[in-house]
Parts: structure tokens; C-alpha cells; sequence
């Protein structure tokens, strides 16, 4: 058991493929954390990248011929360092979602910072009139907003998609 005061934790669970649990597993992850760590803010957003990669994963997954039992939430760390959550589904027939997925996660990180991927996505959805479908501003607004690095992986007919926060204390400008 540490004594710094700085504990562990984790959450690993499998999550049925129903759009109203995302919100209850956001309110969930928020509540357990605000619960327990000082950090309100790195609570918020851990639970809105909580929520918006569980959204991601019931917008692109399979849930015709997918295993359902495949749809699943993890998140772990420590309060002040880097928190991992991330969210595994099962992959669709066709690998066009993967692929544009793996492409958007590598364009996102070949930035220095999250912010520059925001607003150069921004910068390209202001400048084209085209619909890009999918849109990448997602995932660009879990790097973004929840000050994290992305990571997808696909294998065995899933994809998993772990964004990592950095919660260590910033020392003041």
C-alpha cells in the first residue's frame, strides 16, 4: 500500500452496447474519482474521454455480428501521474473504419502538442466545404481536451483505442 498519499486504481469492466451507458459510465467514472482524488479537474476529464471513447466505440463498432462481450472499459493509474482509459469493441467487417482510425491517431500524435492537432483539424473543417466522413474531431477533442496521447490497436476482430492522460502536477509558470 503506498503512503505518499498517491494510491492506485483501476476499473475494468464489460459494458453492454446501449447508448444510455455512456452517460451513466461517464457520471460513474467522474463520481468514483471526485470521490476519492482531490483533482476535480483531471476528474472531468478523465470522464469526458471516458464518454467520448465509449461514444466512438457504439458509433463505429459491430454490434450485428460482433461479440458483444467485446465492448469493453478500462481505466487504471494514479491519481497524479498518467491515467490510461481505454475502450475496446468489436471491429466491423470491413476494414476501412480501422484503417481510417489508425491514420487519424497517427496524424493526431505527429503533432508536438494536442492543441496544434485541434486547431489544424479546425483549420481544415472551416477551409473545406466537403463532409469528411468520419470527422476525426473526436478523437482530436479527447487529445485535446483531455491533455492525452492516443494509441489504437487492432487485433482478432477488435480495435482498442487507450488514451492517456497526463495528470502530473505542472509546476506554475
Amino acid at each position: 500500500m503506498s503512503t505518499d498519499g498517491d494510491f492506485g486504481f483501476s476499473i475494468d469492466i464489460t459494458v453492454r452496447n446501449e447508448w444510455r451507458n455512456v452517460d451513466l459510465l461517464r457520471t460513474s467514472v467522474q463520481n468514483c474519482f471526485t470521490a476519492v482524488f482531490a483533482d476535480v479537474d483531471g476528474c472531468h476529464a478523465i470522464a469526458m474521454v471516458t464518454g467520448e471513447l465509449l461514444e466512438n466505440a457504439l458509433k463505429y463498432g459491430d454490434w450485428v455480428s460482433g461479440d458483444r462481450a467485446r465492448f469493453r472499459l478500462r481505466v487504471h493509474g494514479k491519481a497524479s501521474q498518467v491515467v490510461e482509459v481505454s475502450v475496446q469493441n468489436p471491429l466491423k467487417g470491413d476494414e476501412q473504419h480501422a484503417s481510417t482510425l489508425l491514420k487519424a491517431v497517427e496524424w493526431i500524435n505527429g503533432f508536438a502538442k494536442p492543441e496544434q492537432a485541434y486547431r489544424a483539424r479546425m483549420l481544415q473543417i472551416a477551409q473545406n466545404d466537403e463532409d469528411e466522413q468520419p470527422s476525426r474531431l473526436g478523437l482530436v477533442r479527447i487529445a485535446f481536451e483531455g491533455n492525452c496521447r492516443l494509441h489504437a490497436k487492432v487485433a482478432d476482430g477488435t480495435v482498442t483505442v487507450t488514451a492517456a492522460l497526463d495528470l502530473t502536477p505542472q509546476a506554475p509558470a
